[in-house]
C-alpha cells in the first residue's frame, strides 16, 4: 500500500506530460476486472477514467477508475490520490472506449481531499475525491446508499464491478473498452478468514475464483441496481491477486456509518463533508 502522506488540499499546478510517482492499483498488492465482459457504450455515464494530463492516448494515461458522485466531485480510491497534485491529474467522464475522444466529457482536477483516517495511516479508510473544474450537466451521478445500513450488503447478492484494469493475472493487459463482472458478495467472516486487517466496520469484500477486480480498477465502483436505481456499495480498494480461489476483493463500504463519521475529525475531513452535501 502506499504509504500515508499529509493530506492534500492541493492547487492547480502546469500540466506535464511525465507521469506522477503514484502507486499501482489495486494495492496488497492489487485489482482488475477478472472473468469479465466488455460493457456497452453508454451504458454507466457516471463512471470516470483518472488519467495523468500530457501527451499519449488515454488509455496509455488512465491509472484509477472513479464515478461522478456530484456534478462536480468524483469519488475515488485514497491509495490513488494521496501522493497526486491536482494540477497534473484529469478525468474523463462517461467514456467507454479509452481512446475515442468523442465520447464523454474531460475535466481538470482542481482540488484533492483524502480521508482524514487514511491520510493518518489508516488504510482501511481508502477513499478520496476529486473536485473538478467544471461540473458535468447532463449526466446523473451514482447514488450512494444511506449511512449505517446494511439492505444492499447481503452476502450472496450479486453486484457488479467495472473498469479498464488488467484483464490477465499472469501478464499486463489493460483493455480499450470498459469492462464488467458480476461478483457475488461476502460474509464479513469469509473475508476475515482471507484478509487479518480486514476492518468490517468500513469494509465489504466480493468476488470468487477468476470473477474479480485488478489493477488500473482501483478507485472503481462495487455496485448494485435495485428497482431501476444504481446504487454504489463499494470503492475498489485490494486484494491478494487478482480472481485467486480464496482471495476476493476489498472494498470501502460506502453503507458505512464509521466511514462518514470519522470526517468530523479534522479540517480535511470537513472539507471533505462540504464537496459530499452529506
Amino acid at each position: 500500500m502506499a504509504s500515508s502522506a499529509a493530506l492534500a488540499l492541493i492547487a492547480t499546478a502546469a500540466p506535464t506530460s511525465a507521469k506522477p510517482a503514484l502507486p499501482d492499483q489495486r494495492t496488497k498488492p492489487s485489482v482488475k476486472i477478472i472473468g469479465g465482459a466488455p460493457q456497452a457504450v453508454g451504458a454507466y455515464p457516471w463512471m470516470v477514467s483518472t488519467q495523468y494530463r500530457g501527451a499519449g492516448s488515454a488509455l496509455d494515461r488512465h491509472f484509477c477508475g472513479g464515478s461522478l458522485i456530484a456534478p462536480d466531485v468524483v469519488l475515488t480510491a485514497a491509495h490513488c490520490a494521496v501522493d497526486a497534485t491536482a494540477g497534473k491529474l484529469e478525468v474523463t467522464v462517461g467514456r467507454t472506449v479509452l481512446s475515442d475522444k468523442r465520447q464523454g466529457h474531460v475535466r481538470k482536477v482542481t482540488e484533492i481531499v483524502v480521508h482524514p483516517r487514511y491520510a493518518k495511516g489508516d488504510e482501511a479508510y481508502d477513499l478520496a475525491l476529486y473536485r473538478l473544474n467544471k461540473p458535468v450537466d447532463g449526466v446523473a451521478p451514482v447514488q450512494l446508499p444511506t449511512p449505517d445500513t446494511d439492505a444492499l450488503l447481503r452476502p450472496g447478492a450479486k453486484a457488479n464491478v467495472i473498469g479498464w484494469g488488467n484483464t490477465n493475472t499472469r501478464l499486463p493487459q489493460s483493455p480499450d473498452q470498459l469492462r464488467g463482472v458480476s461478483v457475488p458478495l461476502l460474509s464479513h467472516t469469509e473475508c476475515k478468514a482471507t484478509y487479518k486487517e480486514y476492518d468490517k466496520a468500513v469494509n465489504v469484500c466480493a468476488g470468487r475464483e477468476n470473477r474479480d477486480s485488478c489493477q488500473g480498477d482501483s478507485g472503481g465502483p462495487l455496485f448494485r441496481k435495485i428497482s431501476g436505481r444504481t446504487y454504489q456499495i463499494g470503492i475498489v480498494s485490494y486484494g491478494d491477486g487478482c480472481g485467486e480461489q480464496g482471495a476476493p476483493g476489498v472494498y470501502a463500504s460506502t453503507s458505512s456509518k464509521k466511514l462518514w463519521d470519522t470526517l468530523a475529525e479534522s479540517p480535511q475531513g470537513k472539507r471533505m463533508k462540504q464537496l459530499l452535501k452529506r
